[in-house]
């Protein structure tokens, strides 16, 4: 039911408020043990680092970096090997100096890889994180007519899916949408994205009990390209994410996982999803089934908070739970789940096929999208001979489909695309295979 996207507006900047930048291993909330660790891990996978590289690749200060260069120097696991970089006027000499890592270094390394290869950014403490995951799951915009209709423009929908979808998205509860195939509950759901609010800051790692859980995932967070003021970079300023589960789900991902061979944790996918939307699509064809999925998340939907087990610290951890869940299916609702499961999902929305009018301007966007001239003609010909008298459901994604089969049909016969009968129902034909009259190797002959 889509054409093209639509783009978000970029948020007023100066309603956000970024993080301070920390000054001291107490302010960073990490021990400076932790801190000095992490730069010779960082060494050690990268070789020889400006001091100012080692800066950013761990996204703490110079000062605190270069505070920890020292400890490492004293204790013979690096050195510096002169001058390799120009030095800015806003830097100070060493953050120009090259540092390499010393033999030693390179064992002390070792040892502290068998216990954890994370080298990446440094963490943030659980604390910090709860407090502005919170923050920013309350400050959402208020969802109007008017906005849901602009970031569903490029849709063709009944009203009565905006009525009932727009109240949802403004109490930020949870939504089932439901409906047959094809007719955009998955791109619903994903544009509905664009309605969360403003972007929002996505720790890269957090810090717990001594480990470190990753939650910054490039596949679901999205940085927001734009000069920032001085601020925290252990904290990426993206825009809200979107996380999609599919039939692939198995629940293990609703949880932390864990590697023993790179000795660190994995947020789950409702962990990555904080701020923003996680949805489930084709809710029902999971590995899990649907009741187990809503047993996991039954105390989440309820209470705003999960329970994160961190098994190697032998504790478990509270976090917030603050993103919007939608499960999106083509099955039928009672199939899938009881009355009880039911009402835990606050709203529910169907996504029914199009009518005729509507299947009308869907083809004539897909005709706009694609540069082939629209001809209401061939449109009535299409419902009439492939629709009607075949007695076939209309469904959303069937014009851009048909008319896909019909440029590439074209091109291959040598003639110019257009919507012509033979054109028409050469696409139709390979489209709407008819499968169950086809002839083949019995099954019992195949075996």
């Amino acid at each position: 039911m889509s054409a093209a996207p639509l783009t978000a507006t970029p948020p007023a900047r100066s309603q956000i408020g970024f993080p301070p930048v920390p000054q001291s291993p107490k302010e960073a909330g990490l021990p400076f043990s932790f801190i000095c660790d992490l730069v010779l891990k960082i060494l050690y996978f990268n070789g020889g680092m400006l001091g100012r590289d080692l800066a950013r690749h761990s996204c703490l200060p110079w000062i605190m970096v270069s505070d920890a260069i020292k400890f490492l120097s004293d204790e013979g696991y690096c050195g510096t090997t002169g001058i390799r970089g120009t030095v800015g006027s806003d830097e100070g000499f060493a953050e120009g100096l090259q540092y390499a890592i010393s033999r030693t270094g390179r064992e002390r390394a070792r040892e502290l890889i068998e216990i954890s290869q994370y080298a990446g950014p440094a963490p943030v403490p659980l604390d910090v994180y709860v407090a502005v995951a919170r923050h920013q799951g309350r400050t959402a915009p208020m969802v109007t007519h008017q906005l849901l209709r602009s970031a569903l423009d490029h849709l063709v929908l009944p009203p009565s899916v905006l009525n009932r979808l727009g109240p949802a998205l403004g109490s930020r509860q949870s939504i089932f949408l439901y409906g047959p195939p094809g007719n955009g509950k998955s791109t619903i759901a994903a544009a509905c994205a664009n309605l969360l609010g403003d972007p929002i800051f996505v720790p890269h790692a957090i810090f717990v009990k001594g480990e470190v859980i990753r939650i910054f995932d490039p596949m679901h967070h999205k940085p927001v390209p734009a000069e920032l003021p001085p601020h925290d970079t252990r904290w990426a300023f993206c825009t809200r994410p979107v996380v999609i589960a599919g039939g692939e789900l198995t629940g293990r991902e609703l949880d932390l996982s864990f590697d023993p061979k790179v000795g660190f944790y994995e947020a789950s996918l409702q962990l990555k999803a904080n701020g923003g939307l996680f949805l489930v699509d084709d809710f029902g064809r999971q590995q899990l089934s649907p009741q187990d999925l809503l047993n996991r998340l039954i105390i989440p939907l309820e209470a705003g908070y999960d329970y994160l087990n961190i098994s190697r610290a032998g504790t478990t951890v509270q976090v917030p739970f603050t993103e919007i869940l939608i499960l999106s299916t083509n099955l039928r609702p009672r199939e899938l789940v009881d009355e009880a499961f039911l009402r835990r999902i606050r709203y529910k929305v169907e996504v029914p096929n199009p009518g005729v009018v509507e299947y009308g301007r869907i083809f004539r966007r897909a005709c706009e999208s694609m540069g082939l001239p629209f001809d209401p003609e061939a449109v009535n010909y299409l419902l009439e001979e492939h629709y009607r008298k075949q007695n076939r459901p209309l469904h959303g994604c069937e014009p851009r489909d048909i008319l896909d089969h019909l440029i590439h049909a074209a091109a291959y016969f040598g003639v110019e695309p257009r919507l012509t009968p033979e054109l028409l129902d050469h696409a139709v034909s390979a489209y709407f295979a008819n499968l169950d009259d086809a002839e083949g190797i019995p099954v019992s002959s195949a075996h």
